[in-house]
C-alpha cells in the first residue's frame, strides 16, 4: 500500500486483474536497469580501446555475462513474447 498509495479498502475492491497487472509493472520498474541494457545491446569498443588483449577479452566476456542478465531479466518479466525481447 506504501507503493500505491491506496488505502487498505481501496486496494481490497480492485478486481485481481487490475492489483496483479499494476504490482507487475511496479516491479518492472524496479527491476529493469537501462545501464545493464546498453552494456548488453551497445556497440561493444574496438580492440583498440583497451591496454591489453586480456583486458578487451575480459570486457567481451563481461558483456556476455551482461547479455544473458539481460535475457534471463526479459523472459522473466515479460514470459508472454515467445522470443524473449
Amino acid at each position: 500500500m506504501r507503493v500505491t498509495g491506496w488505502t487498505e479498502a481501496v486496494l481490497r475492491a480492485q478486481p485481481a486483474r487490475v492489483i496483479r497487472a499494476h504490482f507487475a509493472r511496479i516491479f518492472a520498474g524496479l527491476a529493469w536497469d537501462p545501464d545493464l541494457v546498453a552494456a548488453a545491446t551497445g556497440p561493444m569498443p574496438g580492440r583498440e580501446s583497451f591496454a591489453n588483449l586480456g583486458d578487451w577479452a575480459k570486457a567481451r566476456g563481461n558483456r556476455g555475462k551482461a547479455k544473458e542478465a539481460l535475457d534471463m531479466m526479459t523472459a522473466a518479466l515479460w514470459p508472454e513474447d515467445d522470443d524473449g525481447r
